[in-house]
């Protein structure tokens, strides 16, 4: 390259902590910026909930799950999720998952965590928690433990959630970005300007994070 160094590329992620595709994007995105040696990007997440109206205590998982796809859909979907994730070295644990979460305060930490330096910590490890250990992230405990592995003080993390404060903008956000005409997750946008929405295969991806560099 010629001229002064650029900084680092800007990739936006728009997901939900429940969507496994949004888990498998994540890992796809990983893989392609680790295969060019001194790529420098900065990945920053976005909150998208699949289901707004979730209750706040969350719901039986299974009963979710064949409201969602049928009683006879919900295995194929399962398999075709974890199909997919193993192509990315995920083993999906749906067997250890018992309760579906409401996903607005695992959302609020993220938004927290940020200002910590340690959101990409936060983010994987939600998912982590999730599809790898049936863990329930919308409850606060798990929430604070999770904080804790990265670094942030759990107490300080416990009253934030408790307090509220940051509700209000994080609804705003989340309309705004529904607004946008954001529909489908996981969306990722890359320097503002190329955009892939859903599962792509790696050599699509990493086109439009060239090609995001190239209109640089």
């Amino acid at each position: 390259m010629s001229g002064d160094e650029p900084g680092p590329i800007p990739i936006d992620i728009v997901g939900d902590l429940v969507c496994p595709y949004c888990f498998i994007g994540l890992r796809l995105a990983h893989a392609v910026v680790g295969s060019v040696p001194g790529l420098a990007v900065d990945i920053r997440w976005y909150p998208f909930q699949l289901d707004p109206e979730s209750p706040p205590q969350g719901q039986d998982r299974r009963a979710y799950l064949e409201a969602k796809f049928g009683a006879d859909g919900v295995e194929a979907e399962l398999a075709r999720a974890a199909a997919l994730a193993r192509e990315f070295g995920l083993e999906l644990a749906f067997d250890k998952i018992t309760r579906q979460p409401n996903t607005f305060d695992a959302h609020r930490l993220i938004r927290f965590s940020y200002g910590f330096g340690v959101q990409a910590q936060i983010v994987e490890r939600l998912f982590q928690a999730f599809f790898l250990q049936g863990q329930d992230i919308g409850d606060r405990g798990v929430l604070c433990a999770l904080a804790a592995k990265s670094r942030m003080d759990p107490g300080s993390v416990e009253q934030f959630l408790d307090a509220g404060d940051d509700a209000a903008a994080l609804r705003r956000e989340m309309a705004d970005i529904r607004a946008s005409g954001v529909e489908e997750v996981p969306r990722f946008t890359f320097a503002g300007k190329q955009d892939i929405v859903g599962i792509k295969t790696a050599d699509v991806f990493a086109d439009a994070l060239f090609n995001s560099i190239d209109d640089g």
